[in-house]
């Protein structure tokens, strides 16, 4: 066979079917069972919607249309009199309920909707229509109006005028739009079990309620059995459960036998009108062959008494009264079972606080039964269909002639389904997305590590004063693994294939809701952490205006959640221009980035004390040094420090040099300007040396140099190398690309770039070093605190907030710890502060004080030293700082010629 291209009918849909492993090809279709390529068999569950009522290729359907053949019957004679449309025509007026009487064929369900529209409004001589909300009637444009999803009808500048909606299973409503429009109504127009709506059924007594209002009101009862009818629910058609007697009927789907496609509008003679009867025609429609086809639906249908219809209604009990089961085991996974006959739903609890922020994401994002049903599919062979209106229900809508053996194999796929959600083993769902359709063998019970959200108890009287949103998205796999704890099974290569898959749905989706958060100042927020499915490869590498186009749909999000300000986590602020690119829509944004410099560098000093490190003294360096927060670093390390190494990228090595080199003449003209104001320490405390040395030579070359720095507050780069040459020291700032060549001489280490793998390793550190790593993704590699016990490698800019809330996973944080980036979000939004903040390759060294201020005065704090995810104490600390004092002095460092990791 030929390759096919798999995005020609509908790219659209090709992707999702391709995303979530559902775009088999089938090739074989006999009974339940369907065949792909391979010939690997797979329980069908769907039935096109209930289009297949007696399976793939039934014999009967097969002979009626080798009939046809054989007869040479001509299909297509209109305007005569075709023979077998007469036939099902007579046939369906014989078996539908009242004096159903006039058979309008069509080619399928919405051709029928539309062909009801049409009738009942010529028939009435008034316009509107009304039906219930969560409905679906079709989508061409008579259909779309009639539906209850305005998500359908929106791009299409749909509905059109004249119709409206109420509640589904709402008399009272109904009564009161008939009477607000009394002698405009032309018809209600009802499901007697909505289908896309995820299998709601009418209540018992509503259909024939709506009935009687309609006779009230002069308009007329529509009832769209398109899925319902034919069987489907025990009965020959749904309505018959309560006797109801419509005004007009629609059947489609199972009206084709599985094999053409068929629908067919059916009305009394108190509908039927000649306006429609001379105006309302199709080429195809009342074809021979299709309506043969339809007699011999019906005639299997009828047959023996309606045996089969009566073998539906005793396998839907079983069915159902066995989910039922399966719902009272699993009371906290499926939320109701509902449904008649074979059309079944099974809906489940949503997922928006259950301990992964993978499952809220997915959840929340209208996916979590396109999980669902790829699973099925490729671990258990079963077929299933995600609905189009509920995200969180299962449709189980078999052929009508499934065994009750295929039943039973179903239901075994849905307990383990069941146990792997009641025991928040999500790893499972999401393993066939790497190839793995292996069956759980063994399914871990990840309840103990379940962390739920836990805001601050509002208390009598207060109310949210402001509102926040945070975008954020996984840096790296050891992020994946944070926020859904039993992802811990994957391989790093397996994360990263994870969140390469998260990137082919770009759509953001809100993955956690904190309804309350309290300022020690009293104030009260709330907020949404909004999550773009991007890990940091993809996040850097896809096209920027495509991961743009994600941030500001977060950013919509976030203005219709009501939040005021957003901030900007990990690589989000990177990409965006720190920002700049979602500047000016209608909320406040910010980086996040002040607050990360201030709680990294306190975190940086206070593991320097620790570890017995003169800062003064000490040779420092920031890695990343050209990025906006490793910008910031450098210039606010430098008010301790005076030896810095400035890091940059050594793929763009020229590009970073000359940054690097600009951003040394900025430490060095804010240095100065800070030493006329008296400060003396770090590089104030070198100019001042520097110049009392120039002084004491008194060369003529000393004197130009000195009047600059008295008169002029800008510095250069070209001024430092002159002072050193002159004075013949080393400079004091010194610009890098190559860490291999000058991290090994360095005390400490800021690491904060925007690189997406790690860039330290343990062959890079010196013997009692400290490294605060502020990346996100980390710079220092894993590998680096498994190997070297002389290093105090710790998370940077982590904060402690003034209660102990939780967002969910807390992004693998303790209770009242998170992100700074995140907190300088919230304090936003605690001070009421609308503007935007930290935005751009330059923070303002004013933004990071405003940023300190607002921190104590909301009582937020630097979180205890972390490293490896893990808090360590002052004893921990010392071992470490105990360890590396025994190996200085040694001649031969012990690392510099490990092997890196690649």
């Amino acid at each position: 066979m030929s390759v096919l291209e798999k995005d020609l009918l509908n790219p659209t849909l090709a992707e999702v079917l391709t995303a979530f492993r559902l775009d088999k090809m089938y090739t074989r279709g006999k009974g339940s069972l369907l065949y792909d390529e391979e010939g690997t068999a797979y329980l069908d569950f769907i039935s096109q919607y209930g289009a297949i009522p007696f399976g793939y290729n039934p014999e009967n359907i097969w002979e009626a249309l080798e009939a046809v053949r054989s007869s040479a019957l001509p299909s297509l004679v209109q305007p005569s009199m075709p023979v077998e449309a007469l036939r099902l025509a007579g046939k369906l007026a014989e078996i539908t309920p009242g004096d159903l009487r006039y058979c309008t064929f069509c080619q399928s369900g919405t051709e029928a909707v539309e062909a009801a529209i049409k009738l009942v409004r010529s028939a009435a001589g008034k316009e509107i229509i009304i039906s219930a909300q969560n409905s679906f009637h079709g989508k061409t444009l008579g259909a779309l109006s009639a539906t209850g999803k305005s998500s359908y009808q929106r791009p299409f500048r749909a509905p059109a005028p004249g119709f409206l909606k109420v509640p589904f299973n709402d008399l009272p409503a109904l009564e009161r739009v008939m009477e607000q429009h009394r002698g405009q109504v032309a018809a209600f127009i009802v499901e007697p079990v909505q289908g896309e709506g995820g299998i709601i059924p009418a209540q018992p007594g509503y259909l024939a309620a709506a009935g009687e209002i309609c006779r009230r009101y002069e308009a007329f009862l529509i009832v769209d059995e398109i899925q319902t009818g034919l069987g489907r629910t025990g009965r020959m058609f749904a309505c018959q459960h309560e006797g109801v007697e419509p005004d007009v009927l629609l059947l489609a789907k199972a009206l084709g036998g599985g094999l053409v496609p068929m629908g067919a509008c059916i009305s009394s003679p108190r509908v039927w009108n000649e306006d429609f009867g001379h105006l309302h025609s199709s080429t195809f429609a009342n074809n021979n062959l299709t309506c043969a086809v339809g007699v011999a639906v019906l005639e299997r249908l009828l047959a023996n008494n309606q045996e089969l219809v009566r073998q539906v209604a005793d396998k839907g009990d079983y069915l159902i009264k066995r989910l039922h089961s399966l719902a009272r085991r699993f009371p906290q996974v499926i939320k109701e079972v509902r449904g008649l006959g074979l059309m079944l739903g099974v809906e489940f609890y949503g997922l928006q606080n259950a301990g992964s922020y993978n499952m809220s994401f997915i959840c929340e994002a209208g996916g979590f039964t396109g999980l669902l049903a790829g699973f099925l599919l490729n671990v258990y062979n079963i077929r299933l269909a995600p609905f189009l209106n509920e995200s969180m229900t299962l449709r189980l809508e078999p052929t009508l002639t499934i065994t009750y053996e295929e039943i039973d194999y179903l239901l075994q796929a849905l307990e383990d389904l069941c146990t792997i959600l009641e025991h928040q083993d999500y790893a499972k769902l999401y393993r066939f997305l790497l190839d793995d359709c292996s069956r759980p063998d063994q399914i871990r019970d990840y309840r103990p590590f379940f962390r739920g959200i836990k805001p601050s108890t509002l208390r009598e009287g207060e109310q949210i004063s402001n509102r926040f949103a945070f975008i954020l998205h996984y840096p790296g796999p050891e992020d994946m693994v944070c926020g859904n704890p039993s992802f811990e099974q994957f391989s790093r290569e397996e994360l990263y294939r994870l969140m390469e898959w998260q990137a082919s749905l770009p759509e953001p989706s809100v993955c956690c809701h904190m309804p309350a958060i309290r300022s020690r100042q009293g104030h009260v927020i709330e907020g949404w952490l909004i999550g773009v499915p991007y890990g940091g490869r993809e996040i850097m590498n896809k096209p920027r205006h495509e991961v743009l186009r994600s941030l500001t749909q977060a950013v919509d999000i976030a203005r219709e959640l009501g939040a005021q300000v957003v901030g900007l986590g990990a690589l989000t602020s990177v990409v965006s221009r720190g920002g700049r690119d979602l500047q000016n829509k209608g909320v406040a944004i910010t980086s996040g980035n002040s607050l990360t410099v201030v709680i990294a560098l306190e975190a940086l000093y206070k593991g320097a004390i620790e570890m017995k490190i003169d800062i003064q003294k000490a040779r420092a360096a920031v890695v990343g040094a050209t990025g906006s927060i490793g910008r910031a670093c450098a210039l606010l390390l430098s008010e301790e420090a005076c030896n810095i190494v400035l890091l940059g990228n050594s793929k763009a090595r020229l590009t970073s040099q000359r940054r690097l080199k600009g951003l040394a003449g900025d430490i060095l003209t804010r240095a100065n300007r800070k030493r006329k104001d008296g400060v003396n320490k770090g590089m104030c405390c070198w100019l001042s040396q520097v110049i009392a040395g120039m002084e004491k030579l008194k060369s003529p070359w000393t004197l130009p140099v000195l009047d600059q720095l008295q008169s002029s507050e800008e510095i250069g780069w070209d001024i430092m190398e002159e002072i050193c040459r002159g004075l013949n020291i080393e400079p004091p700032l010194v610009v890098a690309t190559d860490i291999d060549r000058v991290l090994l001489d360095c005390d400490l280490v800021v690491a904060a770039s925007n690189s997406s793998d790690y860039l330290i390793y343990p062959r890079h550190l010196k013997t009692g070093a400290v490294v605060c790593d502020v990346a996100r993704p980390a710079d220092v590699s894993p590998e680096v605190i498994a190997q070297r016990d002389d290093v105090l490698i710790l998370e940077g800019g982590l904060v402690q907030l003034p209660e102990p809330v939780s967002f969910g996973p807390n992004l693998g944080y303790d209770d009242g710890v998170t992100l700074a980036c995140l907190s300088e979000t919230i304090l936003l939004a605690m001070e009421g502060d609308q503007r935007d903040h930290s935005i751009g390759a330059h923070l303002p060294m004013e933004t990071l004080d405003y940023m300190r201020t607002l921190a104590a005065k909301h009582g937020f704090c630097l979180s205890g030293l972390k490293m490896g995810s893990q808090e360590i104490d002052s004893q921990e600390i010392a071992n470490i700082c105990e360890r590396a004092a025994c190996r200085v002095g040694k001649e031969e460092r012990p690392w510099p010629n490990q092997k890196a990791v690649p």
